[in-house]
């Protein structure tokens, strides 16, 4: 197996309501995402709200976007779960959809360690018919990662990667500098913003919440980075600044990336902002900023996107 590079964005799950996916939807993203050349889909990752989401959904989502993708581009399968045995089923369906890989965070909500989650992995890996990206996520499922035992679940035949999505830029310099010559490992960055830096210290990828909105930004960046085009690098952090500035914070400063994302999404014309509970709703002052800026963040970023008339 090819090992994974490029961006790969965490795919939204658009939905009619909260127990129904709108399977249109899913064929409009993922060809505006394949459109703006990502180099894979991640579907059912934290921006895809999985564990929010009914089974059900879980695996539409997965059987769309890949009767969508049709094989153009790799589809990975976020398989998170409190349970080992659901993770294994939701692969071995990964597998008879078509996808290329699972990507999975530690499970959540009892406490463990280090040696629990590495035994957990390996019995995953063990068990799913196709590859495994490790998901360091210790914002979400409270144990973060630990370089060691990165390490030890590499040498697992079916373990392919690693996501790191702490923002801890001194511990994913280490990833990178620990599988700088593993040629079947690959090391890919959560943040968005922080892609150049990724980059420069060995990055495969990343893996890109606003790339459902503005693809083309985030693959030009990484390229530039990867040129080391500096000032195409500027320009395109100036348009991921506009888009955290005028989408994801609120007037007061705070996160509200997904539900304020799917926003953005309706107003191109691209899915509803129907969300999962527990994530809250745009608040009214948060909406009418993105309202505001939508058009000015989509001229800033040269996209093909326009926004549509409001009723």
């Amino acid at each position: 197996m090819s090992r994974f590079s490029g961006i790969i964005p965490p795919v939204v799950t658009p939905l009619v309501k909260i127990d129904q996916l709108d399977v249109d939807a899913v064929d409009r993203i993922v060809e505006h995402l394949i459109d703006g050349g990502v180099n894979g889909l991640f579907v059912l990752g934290t921006t895809g709200e999985g564990p929010s989401l009914t089974y059900q959904i879980r695996y539409e989502m997965v059987e769309r976007a890949c009767e969508a993708a049709a094989g153009r581009v790799p589809v990975l399968v976020g398989v998170t779960d409190t349970s080992l045995v659901e993770s294994i089923h939701l692969a071995e369906h990964a597998a008879r959809s078509g996808a290329s890989a699972i990507v999975a965070a530690a499970p959540y909500y009892f406490a463990t360690n280090q040696t629990g989650v590495l035994n957990w992995f390996r019995q995953l890996a063990t068990a799913s018919p196709l590859p495994l990206m490790l998901y360091n996520m210790p914002g979400c499922v409270e144990i973060h990662l630990d370089l060691e035992t990165v390490a030890k679940l590499s040498e697992h035949p079916n373990i392919v990667g690693v996501k790191d999505s702490s923002g801890d830029l001194d511990y994913f310099r280490l990833l990178c500098q620990k599988f700088a010559d593993d040629d079947d490992f690959a090391v890919f960055m959560g943040p968005e913003e922080l892609i150049p830096e990724a980059v420069a210290a060995g990055a495969d990828g990343g893996v890109c919440g606003g790339g459902n909105l503005l693809p083309h930004v985030y693959v030009n960046l990484f390229n530039a980075a990867k040129n080391g085009n500096a000032g195409e690098i500027s320009r395109l952090r100036t348009v991921v600044d506009a888009v955290f500035r005028h989408i994801y914070r609120d007037p007061a400063g705070q996160m509200n990336l997904i539900p304020a994302l799917k926003l953005a999404l309706q107003h191109c014309g691209l899915c509803s902002r129907c969300i999962a509970p527990p994530l809250p709703e745009v608040a009214a002052d948060h909406e009418r900023q993105v309202l505001d800026g939508l058009q000015a963040v989509l001229q800033l970023a040269e996209s093909p996107l326009t926004t549509l008339p409001i009723t």
